[in-house]
């Protein structure tokens, strides 16, 4: 008796879980056609669906020119002058700058701060006003763009001097008579104009 009562609820069992799962079944097939009421798209279709990747674009910070970068590359040994007197040794280029190696000359009776601050006056002459007193420190004078080169040459000494706009690649060429230069500076310390001295 009590072996057929066992399989009796067992069998109840069965049948309960067997109800359960017929509902839940039901359920889910009412819930998928209920989203699926309205739609044109058949059942068993495939569904394609397109995401559009988000694009973050990045703003490109411009690069400093070749000009720019060059600008702060050269340095200047006269910073605080607004004149130098001497010969140019040579010139070097320093990041797409020229910069001329200066010796410096004095001239007589004009202190050095004096020539610093005002310059001396270029004009002709048979004298020896400058004199070069140490050929061995020189200088560094970077050249600013657009400055002005004024080649000035002696006819006689009686006479006002030839002149004429000039380079710098012919100043670093002068002859020994005409070489010596007064360059005008700017706060820093880069030549902004060169005059020649037209000795006779």
């Amino acid at each position: 008796m009590s072996t057929i009562t066992s399989v009796l609820r067992m069998s109840r069992a069965a049948s309960t879980h067997r109800a359960t799962a017929g509902l839940c079944l039901a359920a889910a097939v009412t819930l998928l056609s209920g989203c699926g009421a309205g739609s044109s798209t058949p059942p068993n279709a495939a569904v394609t669906v397109t995401i559009t990747p988000t694009v973050t674009a990045k703003v490109a910070r411009p690069t400093a020119t070749a000009a720019n970068a060059a600008a702060g590359t050269a340095t200047s040994d006269v910073v605080g002058r607004k004149f130098d007197l001497g010969t140019i040794v040579k010139v070097q280029n320093d990041g797409g700058v020229p910069v001329i190696i200066f010796d410096r000359w004095t001239a007589t009776g004009v202190s050095d701060s004096t020539l610093a601050a005002k310059g001396v006056p270029i004009h002709v002459h048979s004298d020896a006003p400058y004199q070069n007193h140490n050929n061995k420190i020189t200088y560094r004078v970077p050249v600013a763009q657009g400055a002005i080169f004024i080649y000035r040459h002696c006819v006689a000494i009686d006479q006002p001097p030839q002149q004429r706009s000039s380079t710098l690649n012919e100043f670093a060429r002068l002859q020994a008579s005409e070489k010596v230069v007064l360059l005008s500076l700017d706060p820093k310390g880069q030549a902004v104009k060169a005059e020649n001295d037209p000795a006779c």
